[in-house]
């Protein structure tokens, strides 16, 4: 385990203490997590992005015909007047 020092404006440094307190986490957790899901979204997986570059979708759509056929309720329902684009 690695300790840092880091500077934060003093209103970024109130809201983490807010949110840690309203979480039952230290700040050390907070910031930990906070991190984490940052550099998950600025780094990619090396490993999903091979994956995605093998896809071929071949098999794709005997996947799709085992799902059963069913109406989307009301609120999932594309309106009327909905039109693709092509």
């Amino acid at each position: 385990m690695s300790a840092l020092t880091v500077n934060l404006p003093d209103n970024l440094h109130e809201k983490a203490r807010e949110v840690a307190a309203a979480k039952n986490l230290s700040m050390d957790a907070l910031v930990t997590i906070a991190l984490a899901q940052s550099l998950s979204r600025l780094v990619a997986e090396p490993h999903l992005e091979e994956r995605a570059a093998r896809a071929t979708g071949k098999g794709m759509d005997e996947f799709l015909a085992q799902v059963p056929g069913a109406e989307p309720p009301e609120w999932d329902r594309l309106p009327d007047s909905y039109q693709p684009k092509h």
